[in-house]
């Protein structure tokens, strides 16, 4: 861990601990106290399928080279380590696991994991334009507004920047004039994600809406556990919103600024902010549970 990764920890406690205090501590606890654990097990429950879910998402991407049951636990520890990274770059680890269990070169799947990302943030796109104009009609003022189309507009800018890497030879000029090593690990990206055919980024981005759904239903479950009663419809609204702020790269998967977030879209849908913040923590919390399952993978390579 470098200086950087230290500094966006702090960025994001305190920004965290700034939004707990002034959403008041007590409330705060008072919600995560009563939390009914038997739909907290259930949601994680759930959160494991979105993992297997995903993992043949990521089967699908690579081809039938490796079987789920190696790619599942890569994909969770990932995911682990993306919660502990900002703009969650960890989740690349899942490239490299994957690359060592097939043999090949972590170019190719460094790229496949980028054009993996790049249809998560167009189905992100899509969603998020989806929710703003289901929460305009919950919005009064200008500001909220503003920040909804700021929140929509972020996937639509890392999309293109992925897009723009993969498919055009732009990005390798500019790197070319810094580091020329660079630009044929790039080539060699590029080549690996030109292989792949239009019918399975088709089904690849199926699959990822039907994960959105499942992982919408973690996160009812969990709102469900801390007593919250919102509709299920309002939960797949928050769902891309939310965790497209994760993906900004101020503090690891957005700690702080995603919960500031989240109790923001309560207060739009007039539920409470204080159980918005308090929801958020719980689904990360269940998350990281659920996906150091995913520390099985270290075992699998020193086997």
């Amino acid at each position: 861990m470098d200086y950087r990764d230290v500094l966006a920890f702090v960025t994001g406690t305190a920004i965290l601990v700034y939004i707990i205090l002034s959403l008041g501590t007590e409330r705060m606890s008072h919600l995560v106290s009563g939390i009914k654990i038997e739909f907290f097990i259930l949601a994680g429950i759930v959160y494991l399928f979105n993992d297997i879910l995903t993992g043949f998402v990521l089967k699908v991407a690579i081809g039938n080279s490796l079987g789920i049951r190696k790619i599942v636990p890569a994909h969770m520890l990932g995911m682990l380590y993306a919660n502990a990274t900002p703009g969650r770059v960890g989740y690349f680890y899942t490239a490299l696991s994957l690359a060592k269990k097939t043999g090949s070169r972590r170019s190719g799947k460094i790229g496949v994991l980028s054009l993996f990302q790049g249809l998560n943030f167009l189905s992100k796109t899509l969603l998020c334009l989806l929710a703003v104009i289901y929460f305009s009609s919950f919005i009064p003022d200008l500001r909220s507004h503003t920040y909804l189309l700021l929140v929509s507009t972020a996937p639509i800018v890392f999309l293109s920047v992925i897009l723009i890497g993969l498919y055009t030879k732009r990005l390798n000029r500019v790197i070319k004039s810094f580091s020329p090593g660079i630009e044929e690990y790039l080539e060699s990206m590029q080549a690996t994600v030109r292989e792949i055919k239009k019918g399975r980024l088709a089904r690849m981005l199926l699959l990822m809406l039907l994960g959105w759904i499942i992982m919408s239903l973690q996160w009812f479950l969990i709102a469900v556990s801390l007593g919250i009663k919102v509709e299920f419809l309002t939960v797949l609204m928050f769902q891309p919103l939310l965790t497209t702020i994760m993906f900004v790269p101020i503090s690891p998967s957005g700690l702080g600024l995603a919960e500031g977030g989240s109790a923001l879209l309560f207060g739009i849908v007039n539920l409470e902010p204080a159980a918005g913040a308090a929801f958020l923590l719980l689904v990360r919390f269940n998350a990281i549970l659920i996906d150091s399952l995913g520390l099985i993978d270290i075992k699998m390579h020193k086997g």
